[in-house]
């Protein structure tokens, strides 16, 4: 498996927010600095569907459960697309380092 780049991570979750929120009212670009819930106006539910649609683009399991807990517990407020990027990068090139079982 070839190590995934945070530039194709960016152009694959934009797809992925576009095709999943369907008749979406956000035209704007979407960028590493664009918030999740403030810029995109997700709610908790879309979250579910778009971590749902990113695990079947990849072919793989996140732990977005403990990563939302954890941003919880640090208390942020909203979630900068460059942040989710950030995420699965790391979540899938450890797992190709073999850091992760």
């Amino acid at each position: 498996m070839v190590e995934a780049t945070r530039e194709q991570i960016a152009a694959d979750l934009e797809k992925i927010f576009r095709d999943t929120m369907g008749d979406w009212e956000y035209s704007g670009e979407i960028t590493a600095e664009t918030r999740l819930f403030a810029d995109l106006g997700l709610e908790s539910i879309d979250m579910v569907a778009i971590g749902a649609a990113i695990e079947e683009h990849y072919g793989r399991t996140f732990p977005f459960a403990q990563w939302l807990s954890q941003l919880r517990e640090q208390q942020v407020d909203d979630i900068r697309v460059n942040e989710v990027i950030q995420f699965l990068h790391d979540n899938m090139n450890s797992s190709l380092a073999g850091d992760r079982p």
